[in-house]
């Protein structure tokens, strides 16, 4: 799997997850103490984020950081 197309789907996922628990991206992005830009940014895929970045929002989303990376290949 390519890296921008791994992005998208992790990007994917963590939309997934937002909306399954009622979220909008402006409070996730609040929880995450970032701009709602910056998570739209994210869940296009068009940021390479960070371990430590996807452990911001797993705990945001109270979810484990597995299930972040948690896609098919």
């Amino acid at each position: 799997m390519e890296k921008d197309e791994l992005m998208v789907k992790i990007g994917d996922r963590i939309r997934y997850l937002r909306t399954q628990k009622g979220i909008n991206q402006a409070e996730l992005a609040r929880r995450c103490d970032r701009e709602r830009t910056w998570m739209g940014r994210i869940e296009l895929g068009k940021i390479n984020s960070s371990i430590y970045v996807l452990h911001i929002i797993a705990k945001a989303l109270e979810v484990k950081l597995s299930d972040l990376v948690d896609i098919e290949e």
